[in-house]
Order: C-alpha cells, then structure tokens, then sequence
C-alpha cells in the first residue's frame, strides 16, 4: 500500500499535465484502467488546500490552544467539498448521457476527472488574487466560474463520447515525448500553487495580528450593540466593566451553538451573584432577518441580554467559527477565548480564573 501510494505521486504531475494538455488521451486511460480520475481530483484538492488556503491555516494554527482544531480539519477538506457537487454533476450528465452504456462507478471517474479543469481553473485565479493582494469585484468572480464551468463541460462532452463507445479499449500508448510534455504542464500547473502559497506565506508574515483570536491578556475591543432580546436600548462592553464577562458569540443557525444553550443559561444564572456577567451577540449576518432572531431569542428567553451585531463586532474579535466565547477579566482584558462545542466544564474553569485573578 504504501508502494502504490508513492508511486501515485509521482505519476501526479504527469496524470495533471496530460487532463489539462490532452484530455481525450487521459480520459481514455481512465476508461480502461477505471480508475485514476477521483485519486488525480482529490490530490489536486489537498494540494490546493495546503497552498491557497495556507492564510486560513496558519488562523487555525494559532487558534489551536481556542480549539482551532477543528477549523483545521475544515480547511483541508474545503477544496474536496467545492469539488464534490461539481463531480457529481459532472458524472451525472455523463451516466444519464451514456444511455445504456452507463457504467457508474467508472463515469464518477470520468466526472471527477473533468472536474480538475475546473479546480484547475478557480486555483489560478485564486492564485492571482492572492498574490496581487486585492479583493475582486463581483463580476470578476463570475467570470472565473463561468471560464472554469465552460472547461469542464468541455471535458465532460469528451468523456460523454467515450462512454457511449464502450467497449473501445484504451487506444495507441502515448510516445515518451507526449508523456514529458505532459509532466511538464502537470509541473506547470503546481507551479501556480506554489505561486499562491507564496503569496499566502508573505501576506501572514506581513500581517500576524489580523491571525487567530484575539490576544489573551490585551484590551477587549471596546463596543456598543442594540438589544434584540425584546428589550429596548443598547448595551455596551464598558458598562459592565468590574465584572467578569462572558461573550458569547452565536447564531440561530448554528447547531453547536444551539447545544450550548442550556450550559449557558445554567451558568449564567448560577455565577450572576458572584459578578459574572453573561452577553449573547449574535452573528446571524443576513443569513436571518433581526425579526427572526428577535423571536428565537424572546422564545428562548436567556437569562442574560442579548444584542445584534451586523458583523463589525465579529470583526474586532476576529470570530471565525461559532459559537465562539471569550472571557473578560473584571479590568477589561482579554482572559480567554474558547471557540467551537465547549463543556461545561473548560468554560467554567476558564470563568473561575477570571474570578480569581
């Protein structure tokens, strides 16, 4: 097995370079080995993981010790599951086009296989933004999916035409030249990530303090929200200063959050006389109207007071994941950040070391 694993990567380049410089030829091969194009799709995808989401890797690095681990995880498989829909899409209209020639499990391998001109596509345009440094305007967007979407129908018409020949056998052995042209646009293509990784790593070099939760021990960035607890008014982080605060950053949609609603109105009502003081932010963007929320949270009825945030108190605390808490101290700083389905257990510790300090 680990033989057979090597030896995958170093076909790689090669498997890459001949979709991308002669799709008819690879699709063939993959027709008659019935294999090769999920294995080539989800090596280009971790690939493209590690190098062009290396920005959001290194943000949950540095928010390991917050429970960033999870965040890890969900980046690495953030490129499979852009991938995935696209694939199976892709194998869909190969099968219900093949007629009665289909053969699923090797027109998933086609799908997957025409799917690389897509990611292929979207990597080098993610590579350009990366590196030139500036957010693209909408249309922009739209364009690279429409050039990687037209890619990938193009292959995916290929492969149609092989499948409905079946059985046609795997066709002339490509020369050694074509085999090296091949590798060389396989190389050709990795060097584009390799260019965004670039970019990745000298953007986090110049710009460490917009990574990982916000410091323990610095000032908690001051704020004022509105109540969307059916209360009226504003509440700001400064008003209850002398207390150890507990933000709980939330949101309707989130599950993890929704799980933690009990421990926290348990919490909240039972270290109330001790000074702790419990604050719900929510963070449902536009994903839910303020009507929404307001509802869910009067039917809830926390025992603490909960405020909207439209996303720029998300932004001070650098929240990228919910539900996400974060434990001031009674001076106004920063004594923890807890990110993600925490216990009972980690969350009241971390509030008693509030209260001791």
């Amino acid at each position: 097995m680990p033989g057979e694993l090597v030896a995958q990567v170093k076909r790689f380049p090669s498997a890459v370079g001949a979709l991308l410089l002669t799709p008819r030829t690879a699709l063939r091969e993959i027709e008659a080995a019935e294999k090769g194009g999920f294995s080539v799709l989800v090596g280009w995808c971790l690939a493209a993981a590690v190098t062009l989401r290396f920005i959001s890797l290194a943000d949950a690095f540095m928010g390991l010790e917050a429970g960033g681990g999870m965040r890890i995880i969900s980046v690495l498989v953030g490129e499979l599951t852009d991938a995935v829909p696209v694939a199976l899409g892709a194998a869909l209209l190969i099968v219900i086009g093949a007629g009665t020639k289909r053969d699923p499990s090797v027109d998933l391998e086609l799908g997957c296989a025409a799917t690389l001109a897509f990611m292929v596509a979207r990597s080098i345009f993610r590579a350009a933004v990366i590196v030139g440094g500036h957010e693209p305007g909408p249309r922009l967007v739209q364009a690279s999916y429409a050039v990687a979407g037209a890619w990938t129908l193009a292959l995916v018409l290929l492969a149609l035409q092989i499948a409905r020949l079946r059985p046609a056998g795997r066709g002339p052995e490509p020369t050694p030249t074509a085999r090296a042209r091949a590798r060389g646009v396989g190389w050709g293509a990795l060097a584009i990530l390799g260019i965004g990784l670039v970019g990745a790593v000298v953007w986090t070099a110049r710009n460490p303090g917009r990574l990982g939760p916000v410091t323990r021990g610095a000032p908690a960035p001051e704020f004022s929200l509105p109540r969307i607890d059916g209360k009226p008014g504003e509440i700001a982080l400064s008003s209850l200063r002398g207390k150890v605060v507990v933000l709980d950053f939330w949101a309707t949609w989130c599950p993890p959050c929704l799980a933690m609603l009990p421990t926290m109105h348990e919490l909240a009502t039972e270290l109330a006389p001790r000074g702790v003081a419990f604050l719900g932010v929510d963070s449902d963007g536009e994903q839910t109207s303020p009507e929404d929320v307001e509802r869910f949270v009067v039917e809830h009825a926390p025992p603490y007071p909960v405020v909207y945030d439209r996303g720029a108190v998300n932004s001070l605390y650098r929240v990228r994941a919910l539900p996400t808490m974060v434990v001031v101290g009674r001076d106004g700083s920063i004594v923890k950040v807890l990110t993600g389905l925490t216990g009972r257990g980690p969350l009241q510790k971390a509030i008693e070391g509030a209260l001791a300090r």
